[in-house]
């Protein structure tokens, strides 16, 4: 979320920037730029959290392979299917799955895998990320801002290939200024010269000065740049939005819709509402009126893409299930729901995507801000004391986790001056209900029994793509408040983020499940996901893309099968 800047804060940034020729010589071995730095199949690896990428898989395309001796989850149902369970692989697709009874030599197949007794479940999915944001945090020194100029690209790479490293193989990004970053990335993962997941991209439709579609002047331009995540002017066919005049007919808001797919290439539409910009907090962003709304809804089913819409309070959530939007992103934290508004939503065939991770990245016990001693902010604190070093140190490059971890510690202990000029203190009180009417929200949805998804907003500072096992602790967080009382159970996560959020991206037909006719792509895991949720989205012991196996951590061995003998 990105705010404009007054008179008086241009001038300091002016100022500030003739600084970056000297920070930039005056500490060249801890800031130059890697200009040998690029998207590669080989970007740097984790050393605390290693890898194993295969390159030499045995099987032909055309092969059939038996995966044997594996406890399938049946994530329909939410449980495992019956012991002895295997399931036959054949061009990157499941063509059957085999009970006990079927066993043995009623299956030919040219080769077998033994899966000694691990897990085996769909492979999970992130609805909602930011793939070309890479800056760690809000509050950040020159330093931190350098070191994301310098690691950008890299933590790109990092970020694609830790997505697979914990069985994510589908994300979708919903909104990049530059459409070229993402172009080239899918670009580089078809071609196989880069590991990364599927990408679909989210255009963003609307009129202009909404969310997303804001008059950016040169010094947000300037401050864009800064940070490797430059605006391009909406017009240009590299452009991540498309404008419709306010005053637009349900016509020219369809034919934005069309030229967000025709021109830009979207696999999905993206709405931006909220009311309140991000320097004063004030109801002064243009909001579409229903009548277009609706045909943003309308246009995009037509066309066959699902719709997505940023909203955070009750009247937009209210907005966009009448007009029939196919998901909403986020959860209202200006107010609590009421149960007419939960029924409409059930009633509507909408997905909620809670992205609960957005409450531990942006809720902080800020002094002088009335949520300072709320339960859950003191709850929500002693949570993240426990575990924002361990993720920070996973999903983060060295260069750049060493800022993460800073810029927490100064956000703890009050210091909100972002490169020491801007004073953020008020964006965070601004997100500070998200702990408590927002969670609240969730919750009620959750127990009503919405559909929901699992996208975890992740390049919002200071997530990633790939933390989706975060998303689903923080929905574990924000639900399951009375420990005595668990309602968000490891077979509702495991749900959540295969079948669900395949449902919400409308690839459900080809992922999310152990079905015949589906795509193969399996996570093979330690433990059992349908118990402990923390099992869903930690690292992978292997994992099987297109049926081809693409991770193996701890040695799968291929033999022939009877087929081939």
């Amino acid at each position: 979320m990105y705010r404009k800047f007054s008179r008086r804060e241009v001038v300091k940034v002016i100022s500030a920037s003739a600084l970056l020729p000297i920070l930039l010589d005056g500490q060249r071995e801890g800031f130059a730029a890697d200009h040998n730095s690029k998207l590669s199949m080989n970007p740097p690896l984790n050393e605390n959290h290693p890898t194993h990428f295969v390159d030499d898989y045995i099987p032909r395309a055309d092969s059939r392979v038996e995966l044997k001796n594996g406890r399938f989850v049946d994530v329909i149902n939410g449980r495992y299917f019956e012991a002895g369970t295997t399931v036959v692989v054949e061009r990157g697709k499941i063509v059957e799955i085999c009970g006990p009874q079927d066993h043995p030599g009623a299956v030919k197949t040219d080769f077998s895998i033994d899966l000694e007794g691990k897990t085996v479940m769909p492979a999970l999915l992130n609805t909602h990320c930011h793939i070309g944001m890479t800056f760690p945090s809000r509050v950040m020194t020159f330093r931190d801002v350098m070191l994301t100029r310098r690691y950008h690209e890299q933590q790109i790479a990092y970020n694609m290939t830790e997505c697979l490293a914990h069985g994510i193989t589908n994300i979708r990004d919903v909104w990049i200024p530059d459409l070229r970053t993402t172009r080239s990335l899918k670009e580089k993962i078809s071609r196989g010269t880069m590991r990364g997941p599927r990408i679909l991209q989210s255009v963003v439709v609307g009129p202009p000065g909404g969310y997303f579609t804001g008059n950016v002047g040169s010094i947000d331009r300037f401050m864009q740049s800064l940070i490797s995540f430059p605006f391009v002017d909406y017009e240009k066919t590299d452009a991540g939005s498309v404008l419709f005049p306010v005053d637009a007919t349900e016509q020219q808001v369809r034919d934005a819709v069309d030229r967000a797919m025709d021109e830009r290439g979207a696999d999905c539409i993206k709405i931006g509402e909220q009311r309140e910009n991000m320097v004063d907090y004030k109801p002064t962003l243009t909001i579409m009126t229903k009548s277009q709304l609706a045909a943003i809804g309308d246009q995009a089913r037509k066309r066959g893409l699902k719709s997505t819409i940023h909203h955070v309070s009750v009247e937009s959530f209210r907005r966009a299930v009448e007009c029939g939007i196919s998901s909403l992103a986020h959860a209202p934290f200006d107010d609590k729901l009421t149960a007419a508004d939960i029924e409409a939503f059930n009633s509507s065939g909408c997905f909620i995507e809670p992205t609960a991770t957005v409450a531990y990245d942006l809720c902080w016990r800020i002094k002088g801000d009335a949520m300072y001693d709320h339960p859950q902010m003191v709850r929500l604190t002693r949570f993240r004391a426990g575990n924002l070093s361990s993720l920070a140190g996973e999903y983060w490059m060295p260069g750049l986790s060493r800022s993460v971890m800073s810029a927490s510690n100064r956000i703890a202990e009050g210091k909100l001056k972002s490169m020491g000029l801007f004073d953020v203190r008020d964006f965070y009180k601004y997100f500070s209900t998200v702990i408590a009417d927002g969670a609240d929200n969730v919750r009620m949805l959750y127990e009503s029994g919405a559909d929901m998804a699992a996208g975890n907003d992740g390049g919002v500072p200071m997530g990633t793509p790939a933390m989706i096992g975060h998303e689903l602790s923080m929905l574990d967080f924000s639900i399951n408040i009375d420990s005595d009382s668990k309602k968000f159970r490891g077979a509702d996560a495991v749900r959540t983020a295969t079948l669900n959020s395949a449902r919400a991206l409308g690839l459900d037909d080809r992922f999310g499940s152990i079905e015949v006719s589906k795509i193969a792509d399996l996570a093979i895991v330690d433990g059992d996901p349908l118990e402990d949720l923390h099992v869903i989205g930690a690292r992978v012991a292997a994992l099987f893309m297109d049926g081809k196996l693409v991770i193996d951590n701890y040695g799968l061995r291929v033999d022939h099968g009877d087929a081939a003998v």
